[in-house]
């Protein structure tokens, strides 16, 4: 049990459900009479063993029990059953500033709040001035904390949590503290923890996050683990489930479980994400380009990752808006990989064509295709206009359907990423857009760590570059 930081066998925590106080009052007074109440299960048989110094990702969707495993973690609940064995000092970064006294000014606060982690106020005395000097709050670290605003209580949180030494740390999710030089603060702080040996419980909704910093993770749905491996293996199945049709959840649910029970021998085979997509290729004619597959730049030089392109269902812009000044429709928009497999989930590097069709209803002509990528906060990252600039389309006759297949190189480091498709014409030396689909499509970026062997790139882009460097 040594090398053990966290231990959960067989621990369940459910909380009593009325419907209404009456309820609750009268079984409260006669606690042998007529039951009340029904449990909603928080966490069900949870068996974990986590080792000291590992970096444990925990995903899955809103109210599936990764907060409740954390506050079980660090001891702000009991579970109902089963047994927990934590061996170290836990610092949690949950609800920052929660737990604070509003009477007390900000130094009694950090010593109340590290007598209450375990530590004596001698210790925390030594711990003081670095506590203060992160939090930077100035001449208000001598005033009741009722006269903080909400974002400095949260700088206070987090500077007395990263800064007392945790040998286990619980991060639910990476939360926003202030402005963007003492965000990055607050980033590089983690990263310092990350990397000292200390044990890391990180829950986060972004996949690329768990997959760059854990060196495990588990997908926790209705209280269970249900898998659990590598982290790009348990994010790309969550990702499946997430975004899966609705009607076939439960059976991918139970085949992620399975799955999980059988603890398959991590190779390339037994990593393929689960996935009950049964879409079609779509066939259409190429306008913009050969669909010949001979240039594929396939960068899988680590057997055991996962580099598979996939589609989930319900992954789709909720922000699509269409614009029409002609009678023009922009139908059947979406992304395949060269082989024709619809996808909507890339890995960077590689070449996929995104195909869609346009309907004319009107006769037209000097026009032209214009695509933007954009990023998820709206930043046009790249554009492609078919023809090329100072050129435009033939004369479009009524009724005419064009299907445009445009092949691009998926140069986007990992994120998610939106796509405008727009029909322009330049008749009389006017630009005017005819019909357009804004945020007519997201495509998710897939992240991996043997992309660090490959590229030197960073921000949004994977630049295909060459670097000569000579000296006399």
């Amino acid at each position: 049990m040594s090398n053990i930081a966290v231990k959960f066998e067989n621990v369940s925590k459910y909380y009593k459900l009325y419907n209404s106080p009456k309820d609750r009052l009268k079984e409260a007074l006669h606690p042998f009479g007529k039951k009340r109440h029904r449990e909603f299960y928080a966490l069900k048989n949870i068996n974990l063993e986590v080792k000291k110094g590992e970096i444990l990702g925990i995903v899955g969707k809103n109210g599936s029990g990764k907060s409740t495993l954390l506050k079980i973690i660090s001891r702000v609940v009991q579970p109902n059953s089963g047994n927990v064995v934590v061996n170290g000092e836990v610092s949690a970064l949950l609800e920052l500033g929660s737990g604070m006294n509003p009477d007390y000014d900000g130094i009694q606060n950090i010593l109340f709040g590290g007598i209450m982690m375990g530590f004596s106020r001698d210790e925390m005395n030594r711990r003081l001035n670095d506590i203060i000097e992160f939090a930077e709050i100035g001449d208000f670290i001598r005033q009741p904390l009722k006269t903080y605003s909400s974002g400095m209580k949260a700088r206070l949180g987090f500077a007395l949590a990263v800064n007392i030494s945790p040998e286990i740390l619980v991060v639910d999710e990476v939360l926003s503290v202030g402005d963007d030089l003492f965000k990055r603060k607050c980033y590089a702080k983690m990263e310092d923890l990350f990397k000292s040996g200390c044990t890391v419980f990180f829950v986060s909704h972004s996949a690329s996050s768990v997959v760059e910093i854990c060196s495990r993770a588990v997908l926790i749905d209705e209280g269970e683990i249900i898998l659990e491996g590598s982290p790009k293996f348990v994010t790309m199945n969550y990702d499946t489930l997430l975004f899966g049709k609705p009607d076939e959840r439960e059976k991918l649910r139970r085949k992620l479980m399975n799955l999980n029970k059988q603890k398959p021998e991590e190779t390339p085979s037994s990593l393929q994400p689960v996935t009950s997509s049964t879409d079609s290729p779509i066939n259409v004619s190429s306008l913009l380009g050969s669909t010949e597959s001979n240039d594929n730049s396939n960068i899988n030089t680590n057997n055991t990752c996962i580099h598979e392109a996939q589609y989930l269902a319900e992954f789709k812009s909720k922000s699509k808006t269409i614009y029409k000044s002609a009678n023009i429709d922009i139908i059947d928009i979406r992304i395949s990989t060269l082989e024709g497999k619809i996808v909507n989930s890339l890995f960077p590097n590689d070449y996929y064509y995104l195909n869609y069709s346009i309907k004319f209803n009107d006769e037209l002509e000097e026009i032209a295709l214009a695509h933007v990528f954009k990023s998820e906060k709206g930043a046009v990252l790249s554009g492609v206009r078919y023809p090329p600039v100072g050129k435009n389309l033939p004369k479009i006759n009524k009724d005419s359907l064009l299907h445009v297949n445009l092949k691009f190189k998926c140069s986007f480091l990992p994120g998610n990423y939106y796509l405008d498709i727009g029909i322009i014409s330049f008749k009389g030396g006017e630009k005017q857009v005819l019909s357009a689909e804004y945020d007519a499509i997201v495509f998710k970026i897939q992240n991996c760590k043997c992309l660090k062997d490959i590229t030197s790139s960073w921000a949004y882009f994977l630049l295909d570059h060459e670097i000569n460097i000579k000296s006399n």
